[in-house]
């Protein structure tokens, strides 16, 4: 197995281990006798651990490697998983093991996506970004489904989905260990060729590359929370729209939601690898805009149909709009700054994740339908601007090169 494939594989070991802790909430709360703040505070600490790992963890490794980031992090939230299957002692056992797995988590998805993307270096356009977003989306749905499954009808529940995560870890961090070295390893830092022949030249420009942003990086911002307010729309809203109507079925229908979802988004990504960035926010947005206003109409007519579309439809704009990021970072970024570029990405697309609260507060004003259509709204406005934006810089880059040619001549 190649290189990138096995750090692919360690990227869904590591998104597995990072959401298979929902479907256990549950089990938790009557087990401890955990109260509904309590749970929230579980749910919410991953994140206080997640967005130090995200900032720092990419950063690190353009300094010293991906591979020095990588493993060490990747046990970090092997730790984590450890430590969360001893949970049944208590709220703070619980607590400790969910902050371990954010802070292990962030620093191996930022310094993992910019691994593969090296690793992929002399492959088609777009192989890097592909495996990375398929692999955290295949990790991000897996994961919950599977520890569903071994929660509810085999033993040990809150032990046993843990074992299981953790055994597949270790493989995947030992198959990274022992990966063949003739391919790029990732130990060494990243610097340019100038570093070389002029260290202090080279690092007063690595030093103004570090603070620079790429231009039309100021697009990706704007898109990056849409990578995950789609879904978080679709597996955390809509199924509740149509609850009354499943009846026992209400819980299966939910997990079918978040299924499709992620599954959607999956697909997608191997048809829009080769994509330009401006094209797959186009492309991710506008099946948002769809998404939304399929989900509205299931708001209103409570069809659990009309849902299922709306989740393949948000699924799809995920990943678009996840995909459209880490192109621009593999085309606009370079190897110096590629860690960096992707944790303040990954950084921007968690602020999705608080959007399902924002619309409850929404909803709770002025009802599900207008609230979903406020977010129909929001995402026809990024639309159109992020095209607008695209357009200008196209324009400004055929101006510039039709003046270096005439220039030439």
């Amino acid at each position: 197995m190649s290189s990138s494939r096995r750090v692919a594989w360690l990227l869904f070991a590591v998104a597995w281990g990072a959401n298979h802790f929902v479907p256990l909430l549950l089990e938790y709360r009557a087990h401890l006798a955990l109260s509904s703040v309590e749970l929230a505070i579980l749910f919410g600490v991953y994140a206080v651990g997640l967005v130090p790992g995200l900032l720092l963890g990419g950063p690190l490794s353009d300094r010293r490697g991906r591979r020095a980031v990588v493993l060490p992090a990747s046990v970090v939230a092997l730790a984590g998983t450890c430590l969360l299957a001893g949970g049944q002692v208590g709220f703070g056992v619980l607590l400790a093991g969910r902050f371990v797995v954010g802070l292990g988590a962030g620093a191996t998805f930022t310094a993992g996506t910019a691994w593969l993307q090296d690793l992929a270096g002399g492959e088609a356009a777009g192989t890097g970004p592909r495996r990375a977003a398929v692999a955290l989306s295949s990790g991000f749905g897996g994961g919950p489904l599977l520890t569903g499954v071994l929660a509810q009808w085999l033993p040990w529940p809150m032990q046993l989905p843990y074992a299981v995560h953790a055994a597949v870890l270790v493989a995947t961090i030992v198959a990274v260990v022992l990966a063949p070295r003739s391919e790029p390893a990732g130990d060494a830092p990243h610097r340019s060729p100038t570093a070389a022949t002029n260290p202090s030249r080279a690092g007063r420009e690595a030093s103004q590359g570090r603070r620079r942003l790429p231009s039309g990086f100021a697009t990706v911002a704007v898109v990056a929370p849409w990578v995950f307010v789609l879904p978080s729309v679709s597996s955390a809203v809509l199924p509740g729209l149509v609850r009354a109507k499943l009846g026992a079925f209400a819980v299966v229908f939910a997990g079918l939601v978040t299924g499709s979802t992620l599954l959607s988004g999956v697909l997608v990504q191997p048809v829009l690898r080769a994509w330009r960035p401006p094209s797959a926010n186009t492309f991710g947005l506008s099946m948002g805009v769809v998404g939304l206003l399929c989900a509205a109409l299931a708001a209103k007519t409570g069809s659990p149909f009309a849902v299922l579309v709306a989740a393949l439809l948000l699924g799809a704009g995920y990943g678009g709009c996840l995909i459209a990021g880490l192109r621009f970072i593999e085309t606009r970024g370079s190897p110096e700054t590629r860690g960096r570029l992707t944790g303040i990405f990954y950084a921007l697309t968690y602020v999705g994740f608080a959007w399902p609260l924002a619309l409850a507060a929404i909803a709770r004003r002025i009802g599900d339908v207008p609230s979903l259509l406020v977010t129909w709204t929001l995402c026809v406005l990024v639309l159109a601007w992020s095209a607008c934006s695209n357009h200008k810089t196209s324009k400004e880059r055929e101006t510039g090169r039709r003046g270096a040619e005439s220039a030439g001549q």
